[in-house]
């Protein structure tokens, strides 16, 4: 299978797209499926107005990040065998129709299957949009296109969520079911009108790479640790707004606070990204979430519970986008499909595994001492992983496809 699918529509060949039309382009496609995965936020309230235990809840939000951790190397493979465009249309079709079934289930077993096909068409979407944008964007602007292209699932942080949490403080759960089915809707009519592929062909041209290359010609291990640890403190927010309801604070508070202070850094500070190695603001970026996690856990009211938030979000609003970035950095373009996939994987470990942590860890010792842990862990993971990057070889570089 060649880079170049002609049976996607996606060649050399194809009409090059205005950068600016691009960004602009998977912003919307990322702030649509974002949309999809980020309003199950407010999932664990929801379950619990469903008379779900703690227990039960923990299982159903993390079966969803498992299915999502599972399904990754199953989309670099759909990817490399039937091409980026219908991958996507295809998962994107799945993630409306499963999203439909919410509406006549309120069972454990069918809802955890729901959430699990629901988990697998979304994995399977994002490592095709990431492999897309990681091939079609040109090197010398990859930082700041993907600092930007994130903005799309930041901006689902201050509208679609707080949207949730309206509606369910209201008790409009079925209007709440509906938002998904919406943004999935979204997901499929812009994959249809996704714009060509068109790079050079001495990028395009080619085999896609193996397994073995990946792990011979790129630092997939430094990826790996990395994109874990990350995605342990970035999993938190999952379930903030339980501790905020536990607090007797507002869930909003953090949450909006948390879009606002990614998007404030990745617009004031876009062009560092540009300017020094991606990889190096991984673990500071790791570092400064950790700490505002474990000053929210303390936070007295809403507005220090505000302040919490958006300075996490200025660690996820590099941290985030760092660790996309080191797809396209690290690897070469056919191994990208490869190396999207171990980079979600990883990242979707956490996911899965911090909602069952704390489902479990909540009846034992509070929600809020289950913070204070998970945020020293992560303070703790932010200096590591620091360590290890400034460790890493300077004059490196994986951006062209020579290897």
């Amino acid at each position: 299978m060649k880079i170049c699918d002609e049976r996607a529509g996606m060649c050399p060949e194809s009409p090059l797209r205005s950068s600016a039309y691009l960004v602009l382009y998977l912003i919307g496609t990322t702030w649509a499926i974002y949309s999809y995965s980020n309003v199950f936020f407010m999932f664990a309230p929801y379950l619990a107005l469903k008379g779900f235990s703690p227990e039960f809840a923990g299982i159903l939000v993390g079966g969803f990040y498992a299915a999502t951790t599972c399904a990754r190397p199953l989309g670099s493979w759909l990817v490399e065998r039937v091409g980026i465009r219908r991958t996507l249309i295809v998962s994107a079709f799945l993630c409306l129709g499963i999203s439909l079934f919410m509406f006549v289930v309120s069972s454990f077993w069918p809802l955890l299957a729901i959430r699990l096909v629901m988990g697998c068409a979304y994995g399977i979407f994002v490592v095709a949009l990431t492999t897309y944008q990681s091939l079609v964007i040109p090197e010398e602007i990859r930082g700041l296109a993907f600092a930007l292209i994130t903005l799309g699932s930041m901006a689902c942080l201050f509208t679609v969520v707080p949207f949730a949490d309206w509606l369910l403080a209201q008790g409009h759960t079925s209007f709440f079911l509906a938002v998904p089915v919406f943004t999935a809707g979204l997901c499929v009519v812009l994959s249809f009108r996704l714009p060509p592929l068109s790079r050079a062909s001495s990028i395009l041209s080619g085999e896609w790479g193996t397994w073995s290359e990946l792990y011979r010609d790129t630092p997939v291990w430094r990826m790996g640790t990395s994109s874990t640890l990350f995605g342990l403190c970035d999993a938190s927010i999952v379930y903030l707004p339980a501790l905020a309801l536990a607090m007797g604070l507002v869930p909003s508070a953090f949450v909006v606070a948390n879009g606002l202070g990614a998007l404030t850094i990745r617009i004031w500070g876009r062009d560092f990204f540009n300017r020094y190695p991606r990889y190096i603001f991984a673990g500071p970026s790791l570092l400064v979430m950790a700490i505002f996690l474990y000053l929210s856990a303390v936070a007295a009211n809403n507005f220090w519970l505000f302040v919490c938030g958006f300075f996490y979000g200025i660690g996820m609003g590099y941290g985030y986008p760092a660790h996309l970035a080191l797809i396209g950095d690290l690897a070469p373009a056919r191994l990208r499909a490869k190396s999207s996939a171990v980079v979600y994987f990883c990242y979707d470990v956490s996911w899965f595994a911090l909602p069952v942590y704390v489902g479990f860890a909540t009846p034992v010792i509070g929600e809020v001492w289950a913070f204070k842990l998970l945020a020293f862990f992560s303070v703790i993971s932010g200096a590591g992983v620091t360590a290890m990057w400034v460790s890493y070889p300077k004059n490196f570089s994986m951006s062209s496809d020579c290897k």
